[in-house]
């Protein structure tokens, strides 16, 4: 770590240095992630040191005596048959874990754990159509694929259930002292490196940070009652620090399909720097989909002119740009990401710029996969940056279930110096060159990009002075759904 702060862009830089605080770990490594695959592979001289793979990793940490508790997310084996058949394979691997290094009781936990919010009947019954759609297909592909065993009798015999909210958080703490937190989770798909030079398909561009301070006991706090909280049995405890999202069941959920919101502070964080804000918005996400964001992002554009805003987006969501999918709640994402982009544009106009970052070569043939004539770069960062004075990366989208509905957490950054580093860190990252000081002065920041971005969009590859081009809005209206009367908050 560098004076116990660091900005890590991508796996490249992330994955090493998560690698070498655990195995620097004393007595206690907690974690909480979406999806964490053992198999994959380590990318450290001192991981290499111990072995190929994760697994080993976390075998050589067992052996010198330190206590290991992971939880990944689980889910509705009908509704996301591959991601649960990824958390089953990660309780597999722990209790291959187990009989590898035989630990001491309770030194090591692996588990996965759904969401305990459920949609009540009534929308249970309005969704059911869908629901069963999604079950043949699930059923098919198991039937094609030859699979067998429990998660397909489940699909084959059980009526299937709804459940709207899931735990999305990437988050580690090491000995209650060191916190990497961010939206990286860990798989060989997550892996990319700042050069972005894979195919489309594989890259994966995403943001962690590790620290060393309060915040790491407000994390292990979060992870060791997450799920007493959600599940209703439990009090909010405070994790000064961070920003969360917290929701669980509501004790009348029969007409709702969304659970009931504990927390939705990193959404309030978003609004609060909004207001703060005097000279720039600076945002890095997966989804802009939240009309909430939208319109309070709007507001602050409106009330002051001299506020800019930068915003970098994936050129469209990874299930559509990558697998092609025409599904209908794909297709509504499309519909609310435009009315949100819309309804930022018309109140900051030639003060916005949107921006996709794209490989610094030429595709070769037109799709989904390419904008400006080169291979998209999948973006899945979480950041927001205000002005030059506050930072806060997480695991949350802007769209309404990250807002509302699932786990999520962030870390607020307000000290100067490391505002600055993540700012340096962050905004060079899309470019060739180092940025001169107009680039990165809040002030002048937004035009020197616009102009820029706008001629990559226009200039071969390798005339570009970066990763940046115009964000296409007219692709998500030529695409999307509109659903009147479904909730923003499902996608």
């Amino acid at each position: 770590m560098t004076d116990d702060f660091d900005i890590l862009i991508t796996a490249e830089q992330a994955w090493p240095a998560l690698e070498r605080a655990v195995l620097k770990a004393e007595h206690s490594v907690t974690a909480g992630f979406r999806i964490f695959d053992m198999d994959t592979r380590l990318r450290s001289e001192e991981g290499r040191a111990v072995g190929d793979t994760w697994f080993d990793l976390l075998a050589h940490v067992l052996g010198k005596g330190v206590r290991v508790t992971l939880s990944v997310s689980d889910f509705d084996p009908v509704m996301a048959p591959d991601l649960h058949s990824l958390s089953m394979r990660t309780v597999k691997q722990g209790e291959e874990l187990a009989v590898a290094v035989n630990p001491k009781a309770d030194q090591l936990r692996v588990a996965a754990h759904l969401h305990p919010a459920k949609a009540g009947m009534l929308p249970w019954l309005g969704f059911l159509p869908f629901v069963k759609k999604k079950q043949l297909e699930a059923r098919k592909k198991i039937k094609k694929a030859g699979a067998d065993g429990e998660p397909s009798k489940r699909l084959w015999h059980r009526m299937p259930a709804m459940n709207p909210a899931t735990h999305h958080q990437k988050v580690a703490v090491i000995d209650d002292d060191i916190l990497y937190i961010g939206g990286l989770d860990l798989n060989e798909r997550r892996y990319d490196s700042t050069n972005h030079d894979r195919p489309a398909a594989e890259t994966w561009s995403d943001i962690q940070v590790l620290l060393r301070g309060p915040e790491a006991k407000a994390a292990k706090r979060h992870l060791d009652t997450y799920r007493s909280v959600t599940e209703g049995r439990a009090a909010v405890p405070d994790c000064p620090g961070l920003k969360r999202t917290l929701s669980a069941p509501r004790r009348f959920q029969m007409p709702f399909l969304s659970p009931r919101t504990l927390l939705n502070e990193i959404e309030e964080a978003h609004v609060a720097a909004f207001k703060r804000a005097k000279k720039l918005i600076y945002i890095e996400t997966q989804f802009l989909r939240s009309s909430v964001i939208a319109e309070t992002l709007a507001e602050a554009g409106a009330r002051s002119p001299d506020l800019t805003s930068v915003i970098v987006l994936p050129a469209l969501p990874e299930d559509v740009a990558f697998d092609r999918s025409d599904s209908l709640d794909a297709k509504y994402g499309l519909s609310l990401a435009e009315d949100a982009i819309q309804t930022v544009q018309e109140a900051f106009g030639s003060r916005l710029t949107l921006a996709v970052p794209v490989q610094p070569r030429l595709a070769d043939r037109d799709s989904f996969e390419t904008l400006a004539g080169s291979p998209v770069i999948h973006v899945h960062n979480k950041v927001l940056v205000q002005d030059d004075a506050y930072a806060l990366i997480g695991s949350a989208n802007l769209n309404g279930r990250s807002m509302r509905w699932d786990t999520e957490l962030a870390v607020e950054i307000t000290d100067p110096s490391r505002v600055d580093r993540a700012r340096a860190g962050l905004l060079q990252h899309w470019w060739h060159q180092p940025l001169p000081k107009e680039a990165m002065d809040p002030t002048t920041l937004q035009p020197w990009w616009a102009e820029r971005i706008k001629r990559n969009g226009v200039s071969l590859p390798e005339n570009r002075s970066g990763f940046l081009v115009p964000f296409d809005v007219e692709q998500h209206a030529r695409m999307g759904q509109p659903l009147p009367g479904v909730t923003e908050d499902v996608v």
